[in-house]
């Protein structure tokens, strides 16, 4: 039996036909086939052209899923810097597609970071290299590597932006780096030489730049540092004092005391302890709303947050959150008081008004750290993971505070800020 060729690309139909063209040149008639393979062959070439550019870099991944140019994600929307611990390095997101645009390598065992006022220039404290890595936050490229005393952490840029000063586990001192130069000016001793597991543990300076206040876990004192003449004025807390946090109109100080389960209070402008105010067990974070009537500690071990006015001192309320709250901050308007709970993998939301959780988010593992963007439409939230593992960022929208994204980013990603360099 014949074969039915009527299909066959070897008959005439469908073969490229030769016809000549003028001056001897030939040409080739292009069929249906020919066309489908070219276009076939067309996407394919341009599937792996794609491809290799997402691998160079020039394309990334957005919360969403989308490869999201480069150009596109680091125009003028902000950016987020947050310090991954276990990988030594710095990633940074990007505000408008939450894609992760940089991974910038540090050193070891990078644990905070901090932002300088105009947004151009970031510095991470370096735990075990005694270092602090200088980010141009535009660039995205370390620009200065600084020398300090061994293990540095928590850090605090002066009001006038001119210093850095920076608190050290655990030699009891605090240094403090001249930003135009990059130098490091002086070291202040601010307890015994060496206090092993106990220390110094977080700073910050008062409105008019005058005192920087520096808990003191191994001393049980809050020392303030005179930023003119580094001298030192050590004032008495209850135990273990972790966290500071002052009043907008710089004339009161609130230290919560992590194994007295108390905050102290401290007269700003006269340097003397006002009282001491029991809290739950564990106090640790600590914020004060932007109105300055009330502070918030979060207490560690009993799942709660008390609430106290500042000017009163007294209790105005104690509220149940998730397992381990180790921070707190407010929004703008000082409506809602956000907290982490590492334990529980979750961020608890509080009405101010009532004193109530309001609602309660799923975070990642180990919610820690949190921060907003500039105008407050979204907050990022660092999940450290546990043994050091790959963390990762929750991306909350404000508007109804419900999750939009999560970004894969290193090991322990940890502290964070948000800079708008542009």
């Amino acid at each position: 039996m014949k074969k039915d060729l009527s299909d066959s690309p070897k008959i005439p139909k469908y073969r490229a036909l030769m016809v000549r063209l003028p001056e001897g040149h030939f040409g080739c008639r292009i069929t249906s086939w020919t066309l489908r393979y070219a276009a076939v062959f067309v996407i394919g070439i341009a599937l792996l052209v794609g491809l290799a550019l997402s691998s160079a870099g020039l394309f990334e991944r957005s919360y969403a899923g989308e490869a999201v140019p480069r150009v596109l994600q680091t125009s003028t929307s902000g950016r987020v810097f947050v310090v991954n611990t276990g990988s030594n390095s710095v990633s940074v997101i990007d505000d408008g597609s939450g894609a992760v645009i940089a991974s910038i390598p540090v050193g070891e065992r990078p644990i905070r970071v901090v932002a300088s006022s105009d947004g151009q220039k970031v510095y991470v404290s370096n735990f075990h290299d005694a270092s602090i890595s200088v980010i141009d936050a535009v660039n995205l490229a370390v620009t200065a590597t600084i020398s300090v005393p061994p293990s540095p952490q928590e850090s605090d840029i002066t009001i006038d932006g001119t210093r850095l000063f920076v608190v050290h586990h655990p030699q009891q001192v605090v240094s403090v780096i001249g930003l135009a130069t990059n130098t490091l000016l002086t070291v202040i001793p601010i307890g015994d030489t060496m206090a092993f597991g106990k220390t110094a543990t977080d700073i910050l300076f008062t409105p008019d730049g005058r005192y920087a206040f520096v808990p003191n876990y191994f001393q049980n004192v809050v020392d303030v540092i005179d930023t003119t003449t580094y001298a030192v004025t050590a004032l008495p807390t209850g135990a273990q004092p972790r966290r500071v946090a002052i009043t907008p109109n710089g004339e009161r100080v609130f230290v919560s005391d992590f194994t007295g389960d108390s905050v102290t209070a401290v007269d700003a402008l006269s340097l003397s302890v006002i009282d001491t105010i029991p809290t739950g067990t564990g106090a640790r974070g600590i914020a004060i709303n932007p109105q300055g009537t009330e502070v918030y500690v979060t207490n560690v071990r009993d799942r709660t947050v008390t609430v106290l006015a500042t000017d009163t001192l007294t209790v105005l309320g104690q509220i149940r959150v998730g397992d381990k709250p180790w921070n707190v901050i407010f929004n703008a308007d000082g409506s809602l008081a956000i907290v982490c709970n590492s334990g529980s993998d979750t961020v608890s939301l509080i009405d101010t008004t009532t004193l109530t959780v309001v609602n309660t988010i799923a975070a990642g593992n180990g919610p820690f750290f949190l921060v907003f963007n500039e105008d407050q439409t979204k907050l990022y939230v660092s999940n450290a993971g546990e043994n050091h593992e790959i963390g990762t960022l929750t991306i909350i929208d404000t508007a109804t505070y419900s999750v939009i994204g999560s970004v894969t980013l290193e090991r322990q990603p940890f502290d964070l800020v948000f800079v708008n360099p542009f």
